[in-house]
């Protein structure tokens, strides 16, 4: 059995993962500062998907229902929005860039 810790630890590895490929494959998306940043961005979007994720899902859990699960898109997007104005080192200049982060940190998360 996995503890709490330990999969939060694996999800903050992941989502590290996800947005320094993201930062070499999407052009509007960049991350200053190096592995600290990373490693900062990394847990503040463990973070939000940990704590606020699941308010949000259970909030919008008609729309989730009747969209067929991809409005957790959108709450993705809004978690990944919220993220980008706490942090001054993540920086995504575009909408489309916003839905390719959120894919990709969403197929980071699955695991």
């Amino acid at each position: 059995m996995i503890g709490f810790g330990t999969k939060f630890l694996v999800r903050v590895l992941l989502n590290g993962l996800g947005l320094y490929l993201a930062g070499r494959y999407l052009p509007a998306f960049t991350l200053e500062g190096g592995i600290q940043a990373l490693l900062v961005s990394a847990l503040l979007i463990a973070l939000l998907y940990s704590i606020i994720r699941p308010i949000l899902r259970l909030i919008t859990a008609p729309l989730v229902w009747i969209t067929f699960g991809l409005f957790n898109i959108a709450i993705n997007m809004a978690l990944l929005w919220a993220a980008d104005a706490v942090l001054d080192e993540l920086i995504i200049g575009t909408i489309p860039t916003l839905f390719y982060l959120s894919l990709i940190l969403a197929l980071a998360n699955i695991f």
